[in-house]
């Protein structure tokens, strides 16, 4: 994946014509693994395996949730660049981020629809990060009408609607039709956060997944200009069984830990008005063999976070089994719990509870998303030992021919 390897790649790649006239879509499937693709009959993803390229360890980014690696996949940077270092973080002039899509939450970086925007290719963006901000509007094009901040799932379209979207755009006339489509799809995930990998809502999910890149690949097929058509297909993370829940509140109140916690998922960000207090906490909360306790000030190689004070001083990170409950998203009746109750818990616990769960570091088997392609400057049936979700933007905007955004950290994949 060095930059320096681009020119080995396909020749029709290296032709500034092909690449002028190429329609690239990317869809973004929300928790998608290979597990997952493996517990049912999945005919259309054997089809890319088939007639394009994959692999089934595109490595997120840390917190591996959806958030910071829809960004990452989107700018090629690191969180620490981009700024949306997780779900729920705090900064010290905006205030609380709540899985948010503003694009002006951004520290750095463009997004593709950005990029693409800004040198002439016509956008489409569908449920996509960044697709608008409440100070410019629009970013793109073409945004679908999920508008709505903070994000709630409820808002987005369900799998057969974007596919129709999608469609809609490919078959647009040439002089209206986007060269770029990005496109989101929002489930497997809820349903496996709340019913498992291997439940029969999950099945039924990813089934409906596959069917769905199925009719896309029809409608491409259909298309008089098929031959100039790429399309991604990615998601964000995978997921991980959970049997139980950490209170991360209690576990600070038991220490006199004063500090301010912000938990998603398997990560919580522990804020320190008094930083005089940190070097104690860490002692204290290190001795739990639950988690990790991660100094912001001396992250490992895997936590790109960067130093902003949009990351807490100290980020816990769960061992897989286990995950983190924010007691302000609780039914009213086990807010308590985070002042009187146990630092552990089974899950789910009295109805509520998740059973799988991600947001583990990038090194942890299940978590790895999946990248699969096929169509224009693309080889067929061939698999990539492995792809960083920051190798998206470059690989996307190299298939264009487009410059990428003025601060990338990933690389074009080579194919």
């Amino acid at each position: 994946m060095d930059e320096t390897t681009h020119s080995k790649a396909a020749p029709v790649d290296t032709v500034r014509d092909a690449r002028s006239i190429r329609i690239v879509i990317v869809l973004l499937i929300d928790g998608l693994s290979e597990m997952m693709l493996d517990s049912v009959a999945t005919p259309n993803f054997a089809r890319i395996r088939r007639d394009g390229v994959w692999t089934h360890h595109l490595e997120p980014v840390f917190p591996s949730i959806s958030e910071p690696n829809w960004v990452s996949a989107s700018t090629g940077c690191w969180p620490g660049n981009h700024g949306v270092v997780s779900a729920q973080f705090i900064d010290p002039l905006l205030g609380l981020f709540n899985h948010d899509v503003d694009a002006d939450w951004l520290a750095g970086g463009e997004l593709l629809h950005q990029v693409a925007e800004r040198q002439g290719v016509r956008t489409a963006a569908l449920g996509w990060f960044g697709r608008f901000s409440k100070s410019r509007g629009a970013l793109a094009t073409y945004v679908s009408p999920e508008r709505k901040v903070p994000w709630q799932l409820s808002e987005y379209a369900s799998e057969p609607q974007r596919t129709d979207e999608i469609i809609h755009y490919l078959e647009m006339a040439e002089d209206r039709r986007p060269r770029l489509i990005l496109g989101y799809f929002a489930q497997p995930d809820e349903i496996v956060h709340s019913d498992g990998l291997h439940s029969p809502r999950a099945r039924e999910a990813i089934i409906r997944a596959d069917s769905e890149v199925g009719r896309l690949m029809e409608a491409i097929e259909r298309l008089a200009y098929r031959e100039q058509v790429t399309l991604f297909v990615i998601s964000d993370h995978g997921h991980l069984p959970v049997t139980h829940l950490i209170n991360v509140r209690r576990i600070l109140s038991r220490h006199g830990i004063r500090g301010r916690d912000v938990t998603t998922g398997t990560t919580s960000f522990i804020y320190f008005d008094d930083k005089s207090q940190v070097d104690r906490a860490y002692q204290a909360l290190a001795t739990h063999r639950e988690f990790d306790v991660l100094r912001r000030d001396s992250p490992p190689d895997f936590a790109q976070l960067g130093q902003s004070d949009r990351v807490g001083d100290l980020i816990l990170s769960a061992h897989p089994g286990y995950y983190m409950v924010d007691p302000d998203l609780a039914p009213w009746y086990l807010k308590p719990l985070a002042t009187f109750g146990r630092d552990i818990y089974p899950s789910p616990f009295m109805g509520v509870g998740l059973v799988s769960a991600h947001g583990y570091p990038p090194d942890t088997p299940g978590v790895h998303g999946i990248l699969y392609g096929r169509g224009s400057g693309l080889p067929r049936g061939r698999e990539i030992k492995g792809a960083r979700m920051i190798d998206v933007h470059p690989t996307v905007t190299r298939l264009l021919g487009i410059e990428p955004g003025r601060q990338v950290d990933g690389a074009a994949l080579e194919f």
